[in-house]
């Protein structure tokens, strides 16, 4: 009788890629050369596109464990990402298979185990162009739309499927898991006047319905292919809370220009007036202060206090403490 071959865990990139393709050869599919590599923005996992015999092409993503000196956000299990993507594919598969309501790729296949270690996507090839030529404010506005539609009932208590809780609530959680490293950057003042924000941030926005979030609203998981529909990527962080979460997340991080930053901010705005503004403003603050307090945290774990973004970060978290002209323009 053969032995049977053990089990190799990959360490390397070389490893991981090899086993990629193992896959792939498992699948019937052949690797597409790309002139330039795919990359995942959080380095967990290995995309890759395929071709099968009938020439369509397929996005593959192959997860990747962490490395060992990787920082994970607190309260962030190594496999959680795996099981919240593929889990978010599996129940959008339940409730809008052909991706009518929701613009995401269609579930192809998705691999063994728990939780998988791959998973086989529609590829969605986006229209050639720069960023600022291709996705424009109604795009963003479009998915923000879309996404606020999904039911988030139909998400919740699923077996495997880590959700995300992005609202007051989960950003005050987490911060106070990161209690250690954020009171030494930004002293004890600064700590009791974001418990005071946190406090009257979650009175003004308790109540508001919680939306789908996708937790990592960037241009980078956004395509607009060339007959100009715009489909989201990369469910990893994809959770349920704040309604103003992504759009925060996504005009925080745009490097656009400030005047098409503030129009993107005015129009998002432009819906709400009375208490609904004041709700919404609450939204937007409570979300850029958690991120401001992540960044401060990363930068003191890893370079202590040579970290060079600390003084903009802690302006940043200021900003968004006290909110009005300090962030919001008039």
């Amino acid at each position: 009788m053969t032995a049977p071959h053990p089990i190799v865990t990959p360490t390397s990139t070389e490893d991981h890629r090899r086993a990629a393709l193992d896959v792939l050869r498992e699948l019937d599919l052949t690797e597409v050369e790309q002139a330039r590599p795919m990359v995942s923005g959080h380095r967990s996992s290995l995309p890759l596109l395929a071709r099968g015999r009938s020439e369509r092409v397929f996005l593959f993503k192959y997860y990747l464990p962490p490395s060992p000196d990787t920082l994970l956000p607190a309260g962030v299990r190594p496999a959680d990402h795996v099981r919240r993507e593929t889990g978010f594919y599996r129940a959008l598969d339940s409730i809008d298979p052909a991706r009518r309501d929701f613009p995401a790729p269609r579930t192809i296949a998705v691999g063994p185990g728990a939780p998988p270690r791959w998973i086989l996507l529609e590829w969605l090839p986006g229209a050639v162009g720069p960023a600022e030529e291709v996705i424009g404010q109604d795009h963003v506005h479009e998915l923000l739309r879309r996404l606020a539609a999904i039911p988030t009932d139909r998400l919740l208590g699923r077996r495997s499927f880590p959700l995300e809780h992005w609202d007051p609530i989960g950003y005050l959680d987490r911060i106070r898991a990161m209690y250690d490293a954020v009171l030494f950057t930004i002293g004890e003042a600064r700590w009791r006047h974001l418990q005071r924000f946190f406090g009257e941030a979650v009175r003004w926005t308790d109540g508001r319905p919680h939306v789908l979030v996708h937790g990592d609203f960037l241009e980078s998981n956004i395509v607009v292919t060339d007959d100009d529909r715009p489909f989201l990527v990369d469910f990893e962080r994809v959770g349920i809370g704040n309604r103003d979460h992504d759009f925060a997340w996504f005009w925080l991080h745009s490097d656009r220009h400030p005047e098409w930053k503030r129009q993107l901010l005015l129009r998002w705005l432009g819906n709400t007036v009375g208490g609904d503004r004041i709700r919404a403003e609450w939204g937007i603050r409570s979300a850029i202060a958690y991120l401001a307090i992540r960044r401060l945290r990363w930068g003191y774990l890893t370079h202590g206090d040579e970290d060079a973004r600390r003084s903009a970060n802690l302006a940043l978290l200021d900003a968004a403490l006290e909110g009005g002209g300090a962030l919001f323009p008039v």
